[in-house]
């Protein structure tokens, strides 16, 4: 088949983005051939990408700008419409080379500007081309763009991916944005989710319109399970983080050679290699964050939690990977409890906008039952007194890694942990500790759950449900996300190594039998 794949954005990072790659790579090893458009400025970081094109400012013209073979026997050509350096986003980030700004803050001129950069190079690049199938990413505004050019005119059939971020930080908040959500959904042949939650969520919203409902279907979300595998025994931790350094020591040199070379928030961070040696990774227990440093990804609470781990365990060392504009808070409560700073620290959890004006201070709520048990002269005494001048070293920030690079650590890691407080469309990052090997401990809600189901059904022989707290967004949130991590822990360290290797195949198996890429594709080309 000949499939036209609208994203809009890039291929790294976040969870979008990874479906889109991995959902493009799948096509090519079926054999079909793709048209990619989307703002990816890596094509030789993609080894499905056989030619990569750019335009000119009106769009009207395109020329190769990378050429490779590729190993699998569809072809993906990459189209980057040329946006004349503004990228409208659901959540913001820092792009190199963009003049990045929000939907929400865009007026209907700039929206129709962006629109009509795309639809002209759509156009451009496949005037002349035949489309089986068009696949579009979000609700806004690949769909509408699409769907105003000449392909919107033929014959080929439609279907449009619902991702989480599109509906709740833009379409939600804004009339604008929903009469061209309106105009996706009317122009869409098929509408599919990510996850059963993500599809009641959308059709709630549009108050469960017939026309929506009828053309609905959830597919979930793959993972990809060559990347991302669990490791034989854990003697092999070393040598896997070893592979990584070397790795990152190669990236740094590139990075050298090209200094002017901007990610914005997308950096790794310079002493990571130096982090990294110091860990022992054989006799550490990891616990994992990974994703977007951003107060909506629940990170604070993972740092307000780790002082009561501590008191339970020793040489626990928790390490946040990711990039975002909410660092500078979690770092200033990082520094708040090394210092054994209780009123800075309490302050911070109760005013995070005097840190992060984005912050919603709403969100301060579940911190209520940790901050009453801060109360107790005693217990502050004990959760102070754990976390001065131990904390610091004991939380390992590393900025942004890839994912060929985050796999080494996911397989490393004891316990990775995604504490959302906002709506998941899906539990990618779940899928992908599963496939790992590593059981993830997660926030119970929206698409989060129906992957957490499986988890928990499938090792109810062996984790005791009431020694477990359910990880709903009340006020007692930090203290049971405490307690699992901390009974987890436990039950590891008193496993031998064949124990601990059965869960880690057990834990593979989810994913295989769930969430292979391969499925979701299949899925997909039958609609």
């Amino acid at each position: 088949m000949q499939i036209v794949m609208a994203h809009g954005y890039f291929l790294k990072g976040t969870g979008s983005n990874l479906f889109v790659e991995n959902s493009c790579r799948e096509l090519c090893k079926m054999g079909h051939q793709v048209n990619l458009f989307c703002q990816e400025n890596e094509p030789d970081k993609f080894d499905f990408i056989e030619k990569a094109f750019d335009f000119n400012d009106e769009n009207s013209e395109s020329w190769i700008v990378y050429q490779n073979e590729t190993p699998y026997p569809g072809k993906c050509h990459l189209y980057r419409p040329n946006l004349n350096g503004f990228l409208p986003v659901y959540v913001y980030d820092e792009y190199e080379g963009y003049q990045v700004k929000t939907f929400t803050n865009c007026n209907k001129i700039e929206i129709e500007t962006y629109l009509e950069y795309n639809r002209r190079a759509i156009n451009t690049a496949l005037i002349n081309s035949q489309t089986d199938m068009v696949w579009t990413n979000h609700t806004i505004m690949q769909p509408v763009y699409v769907a105003r050019s000449h392909l919107g005119q033929g014959q080929c059939h439609h279907v449009m991916t619902v991702h989480g971020s599109c509906l709740n930080f833009s379409v939600r908040n804004s009339a604008l944005l929903q009469d061209y959500a309106r105009e996706a959904i009317a122009n869409a042949d098929r509408i599919a989710f990510v996850s059963h939650f993500s599809k009641n969520e959308f059709l709630e919203f549009f108050d469960n319109d017939v026309c929506i409902k009828e053309k609905s279907i959830a597919i979930p979300g793959g993972v990809d399970l060559e990347k991302f595998m669990t490791l034989s025994d854990s003697s092999e931790k070393q040598p896997v983080i070893d592979s990584l350094v070397n790795d990152l020591k190669t990236a740094a040199q590139q990075l050298r050679s090209n200094p002017d070379r901007d990610e914005g928030l997308w950096k790794t961070d310079a002493d990571i290699i130096a982090k990294l040696e110091i860990i022992d990774f054989n006799n550490e227990k990891i616990v994992l964050y990974y994703g977007k440093y951003l107060w909506t990804k629940g990170v604070q609470l993972i740092i307000a939690a780790a002082p009561l781990i501590m008191m339970n365990h020793h040489h626990v060392r928790f390490m946040l990977v990711g990039f975002g504009s909410s660092r500078s808070y979690f770092e200033a409560m990082i520094e708040a409890l090394d210092q054994g700073d209780q009123v800075g620290f309490i302050n911070l959890i109760n005013h995070p906008e005097t840190v992060d004006g984005d912050i919603d201070p709403h969100s301060t709520r579940f911190f209520t039952a940790l901050i009453k048990k801060l109360g107790d002269p005693d217990f502050a005494r004990a959760y102070f007194a754990e976390a001065k001048e131990k904390i610091g070293t004991a939380f390992v920030l590393t900025g942004f890694l890839n994912h060929n690079q985050l796999k080494s650590l996911i397989a490393c890691a004891d316990i990775t942990v995604a504490t959302s407080i906002f709506p998941e469309a899906f539990g990618l990052v779940a899928a992908e500790a599963l496939s790992s090997g590593i059981i993830p401990v997660q926030t119970n809600h929206s698409g989060f759950s129906e992957v957490i189901k499986r988890y928990i059904d499938e090792f109810d022989d062996i984790f005791d449900r009431h020694k477990l707290r359910p990880l709903v967004l009340d006020d007692q949130l930090v203290l049971n996300l405490a307690t699992n991590i901390s009974v987890l822990l436990t039950y590891y360290q008193a496993m031998n190594s064949q124990e601990r290797q059965q869960i880690r195949k057990r834990a593979r198996k989810i994913s295989v039998d769930n969430y292979s890429w391969e499925s979701v594709v299949k899925n997909y080309i039958k609609l």
